[in-house]
């Protein structure tokens, strides 16, 4: 008999399992096989994904050596190095799970997870029983497919296949330019492949969370470095060609590459988990309901992560797990609250947001007042060679912090001083009197915080 069995051992899986052993309760976890340990965001997502990004940065900054004294040679690519390195963390990170987890005596069982009633998970094939007091479901997401694109690993490729490639294509269309699409535009193009990026909306990152500045900087910066965006366009047909693919697009164009990549979304990983039997609620496109405390409509089974909402982040689930296990520790302490969710994008730059835009607070009727500063004349950044990019803090009339946006270096890492100041309810004037060391790009942070709280300054004297 377990306190917590847990379906799923990706991010909120493994999180939710240390947590709950932290916490004192016998837990247990049940994964798909040893490979899937990790889940989608260690074995094809954000840590594979975020290592090629590196790579991509790093290539940037390679070409830019020449400014700090430094002259080099060319250099030489090579996808094999590539994969033996992104693999090489991929698979240390799941073995030292793995191995972490024995050593805790948390048991991880291999096989589908399917619930039979409130306090029983059976493990498919084996038909292995595990009776407990609660479960937390964290089965995650897969991709999803668009119209007659459907992906074979050969021509068309989505975001799990991708990481198949034994060579760098030399034309590569990706179709979606939010989150994904825009990570690997960047990511082909400084590795050498040209790329072509359709979107069927009028901006990338098309999302309400995300500011049009941080859309409008992004693709005037991706167009600088050779990327082809097809705003308000889609794939009509494609058919085989020369080798390669011949795609027709929804304007009439058409368009050479080796592969079409899909970066269009995921769906919820809900089904054949016993959960409609049981009378676990979801909504219409399949997600669990959960209220504040990650609890379905069936008391004792708990949910995080993917399965939960559309915004599918790993730091989400984690965070949701623990909101779950303290809630049945008789705790309420901790809330699922979305809006103080980070929402971090790896691109030619990063792009970091939490809370609301200035048109989502205007919209839900608050008096906004925004303080916005640029990279262009912070130290840090100068000496980097990064000064593109601003911090823009929203807050309201007593100058309560609704929400902040970041682009520039390293904004996924800034971020964070205004995550833990706005779950702390702490007021712009907190982060206004604050110390920053110097020279740091923090110092942007504090500087706009003292724009919204004691006025903004104006650096050309007016006449």
């Amino acid at each position: 008999m377990y306190d917590l069995v847990i379906v799923g051992a990706g991010s909120g899986g493994y999180e939710g399992a240390l947590y709950a052993h932290r916490r004192g309760m016998q837990v247990a976890l049940v994964e798909l096989g040893p490979e899937s340990v990790g889940g989608n965001c260690l074995n094809r997502g954000c840590i594979p994904s975020k290592y090629m990004r590196h790579g991509a940065y790093l290539i940037e900054k390679f070409q830019r050596l020449e400014d700090y004294g430094v002259k080099l040679g060319s250099y030489e690519l090579s996808m094999s190095k590539l994969r033996q390195g992104r693999d090489k963390v991929v698979v240390s990170i799941r073995e030292n799970f793995k191995r972490f987890a024995e050593h805790l005596k948390i048991p991880i069982f291999y096989g589908r997870g399917v619930l039979k009633d409130p306090n029983r998970v059976v493990v498919e094939p084996s038909g292995l029983e595990l009776r407990t007091k609660y479960v937390l479901l964290a089965t995650g997401s897969s991709t999803t497919s668009l119209g007659g694109l459907v992906p074979d690993g050969r021509h068309i490729y989505d975001t799990d296949q991708i990481w198949s490639l034994e060579d760098f294509p030399s034309k590569v269309l990706i179709v979606g330019g939010g989150a994904v699409g825009v990570e690997f535009a960047y990511m082909f193009r400084m590795y050498g492949s040209q790329v072509v990026l359709v979107e069927l909306k009028d901006r990338l990152l098309p999302s309400e969370d995300i500011p049009e500045d941080s859309s409008r900087y992004l693709a005037r910066k991706l167009k600088r470095l050779g990327v082809d965006i097809r705003l308000r366009t889609t794939i009509k047909e494609w058919k085989p060609y020369n080798g390669g693919l011949l795609v027709t697009l929804s304007d009439g164009a058409q368009v050479e590459a080796d592969i079409i990549l899909l970066g269009v979304g995921r769906r919820p990983n809900t089904q054949n988990l016993g959960l409609e039997e049981l009378g676990v609620e979801k909504d219409e496109r399949g997600f669990v309901k959960v209220n504040a405390f990650s609890q379905t409509s069936v008391p004792n089974v708990y949910a995080c992560g993917d399965i939960t909402s559309p915004l599918m982040l790993a730091h989400k689930a984690m965070y949701e797990a623990k909101v779950a296990i303290s809630h049945m520790l008789g705790e309420e302490d901790m809330r699922r609250d979305d809006r103080l969710v980070p929402k971090i994008i790896y691109s030619a730059y990063e792009i970091a947001s939490v809370g609301l835009t200035e048109e989502q607070a205007e919209e839900e009727g608050y008096e906004t007042r925004v303080g916005v500063v640029s990279f262009v004349s912070n130290p840090k950044a100068m000496d980097d060679g990064e000064s593109e990019g601003f911090v823009r803090i929203v807050v309201d009339r007593e100058g309560s912090l609704l929400g902040c946006h970041i682009l520039g270096p390293h904004a996924g890492e800034l971020l964070h001083q205004v995550v833990h100041l706005m779950r702390a309810n702490l007021k712009v004037d907190f982060l206004s009197k604050s110390m920053y060391a110097h020279p740091s790009l923090s110092e942007a942070i504090g500087q706009a915080g003292m724009e919204l709280h004691f006025g903004s300054i104006t650096w050309t004297k007016r006449r």
